[in-house]
C-alpha cells in the first residue's frame, strides 16, 4: 500500500502543523510543508504538483491541509497567494481531491464557495465547549469523534456561514459554524486542532486581537494547559481519522 501523502499550507511563522501534523505522520502520512510566505509556489493542483521550494521531492499528493493565521481570508493585499488558496479549495469542494481546512483555512474554503464571511465584534480567544452534530456523526472522518462534547482552541475575529450545501459536523458557542464539510470531502473548522498553550502563548504575544471580557492572557494559557489532555485525545483521534480516510481512497 502506497504511502498517504499530505501538502500542507502554512501562511505565517508560528502557525505551522504542529502536534496536528505529527498525529498525521504517527497514523502513517508523510506530510510536506509549502510556506509561501518564504518564497514557496503554490501548486494549481495536486496532481503531480511541483515540489516546495528547497525539496527535492515531487509527484503528486493525496490531500490538502490548509492552516490557520492572522490574516482574513480575503486579505489578498496581506497574503498575496491567498487567490491560489482558494482555487484549490475550491477544486477540492468540487470533488477533486480532499482537504482539511484549520481556522483561516476553513475561512478560505467558506470564501471559495461563496459562504459569507462577517468580522466579529468580540473575538473569540481560548477554550470553548464544542459539540459534533448528528451530520457529524455521520461524516467519514467526524465520526471518530460522535457523540462528543469537548474543549477547543479558539482564536480568532472572522467568523463564517454554512456554505450552500455544506453539512454541520461541529458547533457550540456564538459562532455556530466550528466544523463543516463542503461538497463530498473537503472540511474546515473554526477551532485549532494543533494548538497547544505554548502556541497559543506565542500568539498572544505578536497578535493585536482584544482579548474577550474577563479573560487575560495567563488566564487563557492555563485554560488551555488544563485542557490538554482532552485536546490531545480529540484532535489525535481527529487526525487518525483523516488519514484512515485517506488511505481508504487508495
Amino acid at each position: 500500500m502506497s504511502e498517504v501523502r499530505i501538502l500542507v499550507i502554512e501562511h505565517e511563522s508560528g502557525a505551522g502543523p504542529k502536534r496536528f501534523g505529527e498525529w498525521l505522520t504517527e497514523a502513517g502520512a508523510e506530510v510536506v510543508v509549502l510556506r509561501p510566505y518564504l518564497g514557496d509556489d503554490i501548486p494549481s493542483a495536486l496532481d503531480g504538483s511541483p515540489a516546495p521550494v528547497g525539496s527535492a521531492d515531487s509527484g503528486s499528493y493525496d490531500a490538502l491541509l490548509v492552516l490557520g493565521g492572522s490574516a482574513g481570508p480575503l486579505e489578498d493585499t496581506v497574503n498575496p497567494w491567498l487567490p491560489q488558496v482558494r482555487d484549490l479549495l475550491q477544486r477540492s469542494a468540487a470533488g477533486e481531491f480532499p482537504s482539511f481546512n484549520i481556522c483561516l483555512g476553513g475561512e478560505l474554503l467558506a470564501a471559495a464557495t461563496s459562504a459569507t464571511i462577517i468580522r466579529r465584534d468580540h473575538p473569540q480567544i481560548g477554550i470553548y465547549n464544542l459539540h459534533t452534530t448528528s451530520a457529524g456523526e455521520e461524516d467519514p472522518v467526524f465520526c471518530a469523534i460522535a457523540g462528543e462534547t469537548f474543549p477547543a482552541v479558539l482564536f480568532h475575529q472572522e467568523e463564517m456561514e454554512l456554505p450552500d450545501g455544506g453539512e454541520l459536523l461541529v458547533t457550540g458557542s456564538d459562532a455556530p459554524i466550528q466544523g463543516y464539510r463542503a461538497g463530498e470531502f473537503a472540511w474546515g473548522t473554526q477551532f485549532h486542532p494543533e494548538s497547544d498553550a505554548a502556541q497559543v502563548q506565542q500568539w498572544l504575544s505578536s497578535d493585536p486581537l482584544r482579548l474577550p471580557d474577563g479573560k487575560t492572557n495567563e488566564s487563557i494559557k492555563t485554560e488551555v494547559a488544563e485542557a490538554d489532555a482532552d485536546l490531545i485525545r480529540i484532535n489525535q483521534t481527529l487526525a487518525h481519522s483523516f488519514v484512515h480516510f485517506l488511505r481508504g481512497r487508495q
